[in-house]
């Protein structure tokens, strides 16, 4: 009798403690994803269908930049008239690595998922020197009213002060 409630004493004991030592699932709100390729692990890629071909193409599933990344955004409405774009700023570090990441990827696509949206992708076709990147349609009035609780609109954006933001006198 003492031996199975010490083993079970035990197994409990190892369940809690495995329970918190794992991380909590971060749900973002946005995230950009480079096109992999199907020779790719399977576990690492996304096969996602676009285009009215709907010709298919693999996304890593390991995100490039997240939500963090964004210093502001730009909502407009797409060309189509039903659906929204955005243009994401990114942060300084993380425009820097977009440079990088857009200068070894030229002629992939980047991908943006954004909670319920069906993927949208832009093709890479020169290194991104601004930081920033721009979703041109696919986009709900949802999706904006959700990133307006995250992100600071290009309008409200106030940049850290220094000399290169000094007004001229």
């Amino acid at each position: 009798m003492r031996h199975r409630l010490l083993v079970f004493g035990i197994l409990l004991a190892t369940a809690l403690w495995c329970e918190g030592a794992g991380k909590k699932y971060k749900l973002y709100i946005v995230t950009f994803h480079v096109e992999g390729d199907d020779k790719d692990n399977p576990k690492m890629v996304t096969p996602v269908k676009l285009g009215q071909e709907h010709r298919q193409y693999y996304f890593s599933n390991l995100p490039t930049f997240t939500d963090k990344d964004i210093a502001w955004f730009y909502p407009f409405t797409a060309a189509d008239g039903v659906s929204y774009g955005a243009a994401f700023r990114f942060k300084e570090h993380a425009a820097r690595q977009l440079k990088d990441v857009t200068l070894m990827n030229h002629g992939k696509l980047l991908g943006l998922r954004c909670s319920d949206a069906p993927l949208q992708a832009v093709l890479i076709d020169r290194p991104i020197d601004d930081g920033v990147v721009v979703i041109w349609s696919g986009l709900q009035q949802r999706h904006l009213k959700e990133f307006e609780k995250y992100f600071p609109h290009v309008d409200d954006y106030k940049p850290k002060t220094g000399p290169q933001f000094a007004t001229p006198e």
